[in-house]
């Protein structure tokens, strides 16, 4: 009898019945991520104390093996699906997962990101001495930076921001295994420049993806930071003169109020 192929989505659907399925998706974006981390001094993860806290959840259930398995499938159907957008995580959380969070979350369709991505296309992207610095402040599952990798190189340099942090662990999952390495994700609110959650920078040397815990060891955060002015110049005070009698505006003909 001819086993079943299994698939990203067949292997998640395993736990719908016994575990929450937001937390298992999480739980699996994050020890990606953790294996996406070699320390070659230890032959572990820099993050193997944190990879090992997220599996003990399931160190009694078999469907622990499901894990490697989801990312061996992830990475099959990305290749197979290159040349038609390949976001199969944004797929799945949309279809099984934003509104159980009570977000109804969708992010923009594959379509629409190379539409978008044509129209800034650079002619002269690839003849830069200096490579681009490509940003997305609200990347949801980097559809938007995958796009425009396809039109402007993986050479250049993709930033995001979002404030979801799953989201942000998709992103930057998207992005090493379409091969950007060069760049970060970050976990903040995009619209406050000091915010900072967390951070994953992309890197070929040393190779994977790296946590950062301290905003002030993040480049996307210095770079973000430094884009904001300083000091806002505060609006004009408004100086309100109101007449004493409607006799004042009659003999006037104009009113008395005023804004400075």
């Amino acid at each position: 009898m001819k086993s079943k192929t299994e698939t990203f989505t067949s292997l998640m659907d395993d736990f719908q019945y016994r575990n929450d399925l937001s937390q298992v998706f999480d739980d699996f974006l994050t020890m990606s991520l953790c294996a996406f981390s070699p320390n070659p001094r230890t032959g572990k993860s820099h993050d193997e104390d944190l990879y090992m806290e997220t599996i003990a959840r399931y160190k009694a259930s078999e469907l622990r093996h499901n894990f490697p398995k989801m990312l061996g499938a992830l990475i099959l159907e990305m290749e197979a699906r290159s040349l038609f957008g390949n976001d199969i995580l944004g797929e799945y959380y949309e279809l099984n997962l934003s509104k159980k969070k009570g977000k109804g979350q969708f992010f923009t369709p594959w379509p629409i990101c190379q539409f978008m991505a044509s129209c800034l296309a650079d002619e002269n992207t690839f003849e830069r001495d200096e490579p681009l610095r490509i940003i997305d402040p609200s990347c949801g599952s980097g559809r938007m930076l995958l796009a425009g990798a396809k039109y402007n190189g993986t050479q250049q340099e993709y930033y995001g921001i979002d404030i979801d942090h799953t989201c942000v662990k998709m992103t930057a999952i998207n992005l090493f295994l379409n091969g950007i390495f060069h760049g970060e994700v970050m976990c903040a609110d995009a619209l406050m420049p000091n915010d900072f959650q967390v951070s994953y920078v992309l890197s070929f040397l040393p190779f994977g993806i790296f946590r950062i815990t301290e905003k002030e060891k993040s480049p996307l955060w210095h770079r973000y930071n430094s884009s904001f002015p300083l000091k806002r110049e505060k609006p004009p005070k408004a100086d309100i003169k109101l007449p004493s009698e409607m006799g004042d505006i009659q003999s006037s003909g104009a009113s008395q109020l005023q804004l400075f």
